[in-house]
């Protein structure tokens, strides 16, 4: 009898691995349709307090320059494992609001990314043009607050529609005895190297599913 209860604990736990048991937990429900046309909103922090945190790789300090709150539709995800960027920001989401979250938009448009790298081409037709796509898309490289937000993260898939909360911050850290840092955007239009928002997220939505 001990050896069949043994048994069963390990198919319970084989299942639950292939199953996702490791899936987020959602804190609350939010029916109300999620409003992909508007800007993102980011306003004056209304306090300095800094973010510490101890990972495997080393010391941080995030100073939030910006509260931060972005509702729009993912385009592209990329995730990262290694390095100690990696391990603080493990994914990247690319995301789009206003006409380019349209669904008939969406097919004169390609969004890819790449070694934290964001880029879209768009094709003859296309009712929208350049300066429109950079100023109403952004590729975040998100720092979840917690574990439940890693993997609510970790769960958004492309197409998803999405509301996420936090800061926009710098980041100061040690890593193996050097001092590292990883620098924010506050604006949308910027292009090249430091154009992305390093966004420290405390709240997520995910349709009607909310994780916090």
């Amino acid at each position: 009898m001990r050896f069949a209860c043994s048994s069963l604990i390990l198919i319970i736990s084989f299942v639950c691995s292939l199953s996702g048991c490791n899936r987020p937990t959602p804190t609350g429900i939010d029916l109300d349709k999620i409003d992909t046309s508007q800007d993102p909103i980011q306003t004056s922090c209304t306090s300095d307090e800094p973010i510490v945190k101890d990972f495997k790789s080393g010391h941080f300090t995030m100073i939030p320059l910006a509260e931060y709150k972005l509702s729009g539709m993912v385009v592209s995800k990329e995730s990262y494992s290694s390095g100690w960027d990696g391990e603080i920001s493990p994914m990247d989401l690319a995301l789009v609001w206003g006409k380019l979250a349209e669904p008939e938009n969406g097919r004169y448009i390609t969004y890819s990314q790449d070694s934290r790298w964001y880029n879209y081409r768009w094709r003859e037709g296309s009712p929208v043009g350049n300066y429109y796509i950079l100023s109403h898309s952004s590729n975040n490289h998100i720092i979840p607050a917690t574990e439940n937000i890693r993997r609510a993260v970790e769960a958004i898939k492309r197409k998803d529609r999405v509301v996420l909360k936090g800061f926009l911050v710098n980041l100061r850290g040690t890593s193996k005895g050097r001092t590292v840092g990883w620098n924010t955007s506050l604006s949308r239009t910027d292009t090249g190297n430091g154009s992305c928002e390093l966004f420290y997220v405390s709240y997520v939505r995910i349709e009607t599913r909310v994780y916090e």
